[in-house]
């Protein structure tokens, strides 16, 4: 056995640097919490441009920056319903509103939970009714409070409507991944929590306790005190309330609550103070973010075994924020790390030993109460008294992201091959892939695009971005740049739908529609491009059909990313462009190409080939599929391209239609280069939607009269995806066509 004295000792530079090397450092952290705050307001515009009332937030650790690669975090997502104000005075009670909900707290409420009283919409007094209203349950005197669970049975119905499996987590409901093995509809994410609330613009006065409790005065600062006030409570549903403890300091006596399992539940929402806890994340130091992901990193490895999930990461950012503000800011440095990340283990130990964690923001509420069984306090006080008198060996032990590995080497190598200096670039393309995803206007517009009628979508879109347009025009610098980039994809659907409609009833083209593709052109790199010179190759305006294409062929470089929403990373991320910290527009429009997509209301917009795509669910079995990959299936009723395929083979038929046979040969050439990774067309190359790819060299192929290696192209199309495949129906004319002759 290895003496004490024999131990590797953990150093604070060897674990700072190992933090930083795996992404914990102030570029990927900013990085991240820029990311999700713009996906935060990406979907609360898009959420408004559609009607809604609603406000979205993301919370948790990949806001927060407070993540890993090797810790697989979830995602966090409150929907706060801002059509229902909740008060605390009268006074708040708004004329011209539909309701309201008065905030009712006594004796009998549980800590940190509430009860909601609905209050007249036409009147500030309460609501009496004989008759318990829907959703609502009656008290005393015909009082009317609101169920808890309405969320829940709300969000149950829309899970069941899509197939989507969810699972009651306290308040929020956990959205299960989605596995798929194998095929394009890959969507592999981590698990989501769902949360829908309602919003106190004023807090509560238990709340209130941050301000009122006597504080070292360093930290918190006075300016962000005064920012937390202004920041409100959401109102979250709770789970099963808990027998509950509470300790008073000041007379030292503990008392315990005893509840019986029931459905009183349904009568307590649950204060939740996660604004004002994102600003105090916000607000702290590197050194600070690193202990705290130290301390995650100890909960997952050593905890967890253990305890499960009973011991929380809010446990432990409620550990950190208390030492924040009690330890001197001096002490908080990297040469310090180990000495701080005891002090914090040495806080939830004393916690742990009273049975008693306090909240950090609101008052009477021991954080351990429903979570830690009795039993399992010892087990846990035994673990972190190790960890502290071993000044945290147990490092060297840690798996999650090689910690363990590089502290103890001072290596710059990673037992997963993945050296340090490219992690950032692997975290950068992880979120720069949330960003796109989140961005892509179609995951926005399905509702819209559910009804048959071209007119009747073209119409609800129309309104769609005329919400968006005043939003730009009315709303906070934040807010326009995020319309900014949404706005052109939103001109190139609208100019396609308009566009296809006049084609398909005859009638000539009005410049409307080519003044929207003027404006769509700054979406990306092509596909707004691509999408105008699909629609003039229809109307067989071949010059400007050409011009547009050279002018894209001029634009796709080395450097520029094909790029799919609809699949993961297939090509990898240019270090240099990360470099150079640009803003997530300049990298949309400068450096990505995203692909071509069609939706059926923009089906006489493109090649007859293409429209096969549309129809690539033809049996049963291919439905059937489709349905194991709930949620991103509904991009197989779209035709979409990768941008250099798309390219090619408009520039093919161009020419082939002028006449320019040598040009047409050379990019016939250049499209199959692009396509197979090997010159006897056997191995096709792994980019996004390569069985689109196929199906059209195919037709090039039948063009060219050679049915042997157009049937080949076919053939390898259903070998990379053999359910939902167009390539059916081009087997299907071709064996027509041989047959019958047609």
């Amino acid at each position: 056995m290895m003496n004490k004295e024999n131990k590797p000792i953990v150093t604070s530079t060897a674990l700072a640097k190992a933090l930083n090397d795996i992404g914990v450092n102030n570029e990927t952290i900013q990085f991240r919490r820029k990311t999700w705050l713009y996906i935060e307001a990406l979907h609360t515009i898009s959420c408004k441009a559609k009607g809604g009332c609603s406000e979205i937030y993301n919370f948790g650790s990949q806001t927060e920056g407070t993540t890993t690669e090797g810790m697989h975090s979830d995602f966090d997502v409150l929907q706060c319903d801002t059509s229902w104000p909740v008060i605390t005075d009268f006074a708040d009670w708004q004329s011209g509103r539909r309701w309201h909900s008065f905030v009712v707290m006594d004796m009998s409420t549980p800590p940190q939970c509430c009860c909601l009283q609905t209050v007249s919409p036409h009147y500030p007094e309460f609501l009496l009714t004989e008759d318990p209203l829907r959703g609502h349950y009656k008290g005393a005197q015909g009082r009317q409070f609101l169920k808890s669970t309405m969320f829940h049975m709300h969000f149950k119905g829309m899970c069941n409507e899509s197939g989507v499996d969810f699972v009651p987590h306290g308040p929020a409901l956990t959205i299960d991944k989605l596995k798929q093995s194998r095929g394009p509809s890959l969507a592999i994410s981590e698990e989501t929590d769902f949360v829908r609330a309602f919003h106190c613009a004023k807090l509560p006065e238990d709340c209130q306790y941050l301000f009122r409790r006597p504080k070292p005065g360093h930290w918190p600062r006075q300016d962000l005190l005064t920012q937390l006030k202004d920041s409100g409570v959401f109102v979250v549903p709770t789970a099963p309330v808990e027998n509950t403890t509470h300790w008073d300091p000041l007379k030292h006596l503990a008392t315990l609550t005893v509840r019986t399992h029931d459905n009183s539940h349904e009568l307590y929402w649950r204060l939740s103070t996660n604004l004002i806890e994102r600003h105090l994340m916000f607000d702290l130091t590197m050194t600070q973010i690193k202990v705290y992901v130290i301390m995650k990193m100890i909960r997952k490895e050593f905890c967890k075994p253990l305890v499960g999930d009973r011991l929380s990461t809010f446990h432990l950012k409620t550990a950190l924020l208390y030492c924040v503000e009690a330890s001197p800011l001096w002490i908080w440095e990297d040469v310090n790390l180990i000495q701080c990340l005891q002090i914090c283990l040495q806080t939830v130990r004393r916690w742990l030993k009273a049975r008693y964690c306090p909240h950090y923001t609101t008052a009477n509420v021991n954080l351990f109460a429903g979570k830690l069984q009795f039993n399992e306090f010892p087990i846990l006080i035994e673990l972190f008294t190790d960890m502290i008198r071993n000044d945290v060996f147990c490092l060297h032990n840690v798996k999650m992201d090689d910690l363990g590995y590089r502290i103890s080497q001072h290596s710059t190598d990673s037992t997963h091959e993945l050296p340090c200096e490219k992690l950032d670039i692997v975290v950068a393309e992880k979120t720069f892939k949330y960003l796109i995803d989140f961005s892509c206007v179609y995951l926005h517009l399905l509702g819209i695009f559910r009804s048959v009628d071209t007119s009747q979508v073209m119409s609800d879109h129309i309104k769609f971005i005329q919400i968006l347009e005043k939003i730009q025009t009315t709303s906070s610098e934040k807010n326009r740049s995020i319309v900014s980039i949404v706005l052109p994809f939103h001109y190139s659907i609208q100019a396609a739908m308009k566009a296809s409609l006049c084609i398909g009833q005859n009638q000539s083209l009005p410049q409307e529609i080519f003044t929207l593709c003027d404006k769509s052109l700054t979406s990306d790199v092509t596909s707004s491009r691509l999408k105008l010179a699909s629609l003039y190759f229809v109307l067989r305006r071949y010059e400007e059909t050409d011009a547009i294409l050279t002018q894209v062929d001029a634009l796709i470089s080395n450097k520029v990313i094909p790029l799919s929403p609809f699949w993961g990373f297939k090509y990898k991320f240019d270090s240099e462009l990360l470099g150079r910290q640009k803003e997530f527009i300049d990298i949309l429009q400068n450096s990505i190409a995203l692909s071509t997509i069609f939706s059926r209301h923009e089906m006489n917009c493109v090649p007859e080939q293409l429209v096969a795509e549309f129809y690539r669910t033809v049996t049963v079995e291919d439905e059937n599929c489709r349905n194991l990959v709930v949620g991103r299936s509904f991009w197989m009723d779209l035709a979409v391209v990768d941008s250099k395929t798309y390219m090619y083979y408009l520039q093919y038929l161009t020419f082939r239609f002028t006449g320019l046979i040598s040009d047409k040969d050379i990019v016939f050439q250049n499209f199959q280069d692009h396509v197979f990774s090997d010159k006897d067309m056997y191995v096709p190359n792994t980019f996004a939607h390569v069985e689109t790819s196929l199906n059209l060299l195919g037709h090039c192929w039948e063009l060219e009269g050679i049915l042997s290696l157009a049937w080949r192209c076919y053939r390898l199309s259903l070998s990379v995806q053999p359910r939902n495949n167009a390539a059916y129906w081009h087997i299907f004319k071709m064996i027509g066509r041989l047959i019958f002759g047609l």
